[in-house]
Formats: structure tokens, sequence, C-alpha cells
């Protein structure tokens, strides 16, 4: 569906995006991620043709088209992170607005409100809508051609839980029709729920590619076993200095080790052979974010294993 190569993009003296590669598949969603100033909105700008690149190339579709290209803005929905609508004008009216500046037939209003459950809210004016449905609205907009790919720059970053929960849920529907979506979020939670693929990026350049399935396998490998002692910590504690365990002390009673490849077997048997009783033990693993900051703390490389 898309295919970025070794884009560049400087601003004067800095370079916002450094020599990134990367290929989105149709029907997937892929993510970007990063800390501010990482180089996301730029990449998305540059994905929407609303910027070029100093170097590479952006190709979209079969028919690899530029991103600057009408027909591949034809195919293309967009919503942005801050939204604004024309004042004084009904929800209908404002898609109205938009679907005559695309040429589509007025069917597609009707049609668009419906998928994001707005058409009750027709004759609403926009300026009056909370934050959950001016996104709702917004995204109506951006599905009025029926196109493909959806570009989504921090969708429920002013949403309060419950909206960001509606939104995700609109967002999942249109996973299941197909749409290839590209996302962008601060919120980890919803990326790892949603997302297919994660990009992390670091200074404008890739800092980690990962399957959101292998990540998930990689938490369960990452995994920590958290041990609660019966009695006090400090017996444990040297029997575990004593054999050159590392572990953790997080409360009078609470322990955490390494559980990766059997280590947490292992050190459960020699807690169990040398008489130290356990109230109860768990096995955590690393949350998303844990391995996100991971990546940015090192500066470049894969995430940690």
């Amino acid at each position: 569906m898309i295919r970025a190569e070794a884009l560049v993009k400087r601003y004067g003296p800095v370079t916002a995006v450094d020599r990134l590669s990367f290929q989105v598949e149709a029907g997937e969603t892929f993510a970007l991620i990063g800390p501010n100033g990482a180089g996301k909105t730029t990449t998305l700008k540059i994905l929407l043709g609303l910027t070029r690149p100093n170097e590479g190339r952006v190709t979209i579709g079969k028919e690899g088209l530029p991103p600057h290209d009408a027909r591949a803005r034809h195919d293309l929905g967009y919503v942005p992170q801050r939204v604004e609508f024309p004042a004084g004008r009904t929800v209908a009216e404002v898609l109205g607005f938009f679907s005559d500046l695309r040429d589509l037939p007025r069917t597609a209003v009707a049609r668009a409100l419906g998928r994001v459950g707005l058409a009750d809210y027709a004759r609403r004016r926009a300026s009056d809508l909370s934050g959950g449905y001016t996104q709702r609205l917004s995204l109506a907009q951006a599905l009025l051609g029926d196109p493909a790919l959806l570009v989504l720059d921090e969708p429920t970053a002013s949403l309060d839980p419950e909206a960001t929960w509606e939104f995700r849920s609109l967002l999942e529907q249109l996973q299941r029709e197909g749409k290839t979506v590209i996302l962008s979020s601060h919120l980890l939670t919803e990326v790892e729920r949603v997302a297919d693929r994660v990009l992390i990026l670091l200074e404008g350049r890739q800092a980690a590619l990962e399957r959101m399935s292998d990540l998930k396998a990689r938490q369960v490998r990452a995994g920590r076993l958290l041990i609660e002692l019966r009695d006090g910590a400090a017996p444990a504690e040297e029997l575990l200095r004593s054999r050159a365990i590392e572990f953790e002390t997080i409360g009078p009673r609470e322990l955490v080790v390494e559980a990766s490849n059997g280590k947490g077997v292992d050190v459960l048997e020699t807690l169990q052979g040398a008489g130290i009783h356990l109230r109860s033990f768990q096995l955590q693993g690393p949350t998303l974010e844990e391995m996100f900051l991971s990546v940015v703390r090192r500066g470049t490389g894969r995430m940690e294993r």
C-alpha cells in the first residue's frame, strides 16, 4: 500500500527525518511512536504529500503513485490531531462542504454519518459537539470518499477515557472492513491494542520496527517473577546474593527476579530448597511502555529481549 524509501527531510540545519525506510501492507494497522521531536509528524506530512522530502521517495498503491498525485489523494483519508470546521455550520453542512470540494455525491454524507454513529446529530452545529463527537466528525470527513488508506495523527490525544474507547471501537470496525491504517499515537496501550506493526522513531531514524505479535511473544520471554515471601525478605536476599542471582527488593516481603529461560523456576527451587517459605509468586511481562523506553534509553537498535 505504501513504500517509503530512504526519506530525508531537513529544516535548515535540523534533520527531522533521517534515511527512513519502511513499507505498509494493505489491510494492516501500522503505528508510529516515539518521543517528542522524533519525526513522527514530519513523516506523516511526507506520506500525505503535505511536504516533500529532500531525499528519498514515497509511493502509494499498486500504481506506485507519489502522495501529491490527485489519484493517490482520492484513496486517502486524514484525521489530524487538531480539528477545526467552518463556523456556524451543522454536522451535515460540514460534511456537505467537504463532499462538494471532492466532487462526491451527497449520498456520501449520509453514508459517512452512519458509519461513525452521527446520523442523529446531522442538524446539530458542529461547534456544539463534545471532543469525542468532534473526532467522530473528523473521521466521517476522512471516510467521505471511502478511502482504502486512513492516516490518523494522535486521534485520541485530547479525549476522555470514554470517548477514547468509543473512537477506538470505530477504528476496530474499520480494521475489520480491511482498511489500511497509519496511526501516530503517544498512548502505548492504544497502540498495543490496535496495531499490527510498530515503528519506533528516534531523532528521525528507525530505532525499531516490530510486529506486535512478536513484541507480545517477547514480553513473555522477557518476563519477571514477583515473589511474595511468608516472612521477611532478608534471608532470601542473602541466599540469592550468595548464588550470584540478580534480584530487586520492592517491599518488606517482595522480590522480583528475571524469569526468562527457566530462571524463575530455578530461583523458586533455590528458595524452597533452602527452607524459605513463599506466600505467592506471579509471572509478569514487561509492558509495551517499558520495552519502548528501553529503546529510547539506548538510542538505537532493536528492542531488548
